[in-house]
């Protein structure tokens, strides 16, 4: 009986293990298409319809889209997620348009400082409207099996 107890005990900690794993591989695949799917749209708009915008420059109309209160905004979800407490939105787009800022101080790889708007210097605290290049931080909180987790991918988008 005793032997056929801890083979009954171990059999149920395997299982719920492979459970556990099985649901944050599922969450990870979901974040990861999440930020493939933001990094594509953000691409795709940075190639054709940011160039259409009647009276904006490429990276004031990659602001007006993607920035704080733009078009389509600066904060998503995903489906299949939850929210950490007391947030609205799981994913933020965060476009950097302060060459001065620092790896360090984003907390992300990015070789920053970097110049932005192309005038061979990187001290121009705000490059909003004459960017040629923008980095695009894509970030994403999740509550998830076991605690909260985050999630960031940095790329950039350039005007040509």
């Amino acid at each position: 009986m005793t032997v056929l107890l801890v083979a009954l005990m171990s059999i149920s900690a395997a299982t719920l293990r492979s459970h556990t794993l099985r649901r944050q591989n599922r969450e990870r695949t979901l974040v990861v298409n999440s930020i493939k799917m933001w990094a594509e749209r953000i691409h795709s708009y940075s190639y054709t319809d940011a160039y259409t915008q009647p009276g904006l420059s490429w990276s004031e109309a990659m602001l007006a889209a993607y920035g704080a209160g733009g078009t389509v905004g600066n904060t998503f979800n995903v489906l299949g997620l939850n929210p950490v407490p007391g947030q609205a939105n799981m994913g933020t787009i965060t476009l950097i348009t302060d060459e001065t800022q620092t790896d360090a101080a984003l907390n992300i790889e990015a070789g920053m400082p970097r110049d932005l708007n192309g005038d061979q210097d990187a001290v121009d605290a705000d490059v909003s409207a004459d960017a040629r290049m923008i980095p695009v931080l894509l970030t994403i909180n999740w509550r998830g099996i076991n605690r909260d987790s985050t999630e960031s991918h940095v790329f950039y988008v350039m005007g040509f």
